[in-house]
C-alpha cells in the first residue's frame, strides 16, 4: 500500500513539474479573450437596443384594423 502511495505521488510531483505555460502567453491569450468578449458584449448590446426601439414603435403605431382578425 504504502508502495503504490509514493508512486502515486511521484507521479503526480512529475506531473506537475512538467512544463507550465509561460506567463506572459497567458496575459496575451486572456487579453485576446476578454478583446473578444467585450466585442460580442457591444454587439448583443446593439442588438438589445434596436430591439427596444423596434418595439417603441410597435407601442406608438396604432393598430392596423387590416391586420387584426
Amino acid at each position: 500500500m504504502i508502495r503504490y502511495s509514493c508512486v502515486t505521488l511521484l507521479l503526480c510531483f512529475v506531473g506537475c513539474a512538467g512544463t507550465s505555460p509561460d506567463p506572459q502567453e497567458v496575459l496575451e491569450k486572456s487579453r485576446k479573450t476578454t478583446a473578444e468578449v467585450e466585442k460580442n458584449v457591444e454587439a448583443i448590446q446593439k442588438s438589445t437596443e434596436k430591439a427596444m426601439q423596434k418595439v417603441e414603435e410597435m407601442k406608438q403605431k396604432p393598430a392596423d384594423p387590416a391586420d387584426v382578425k
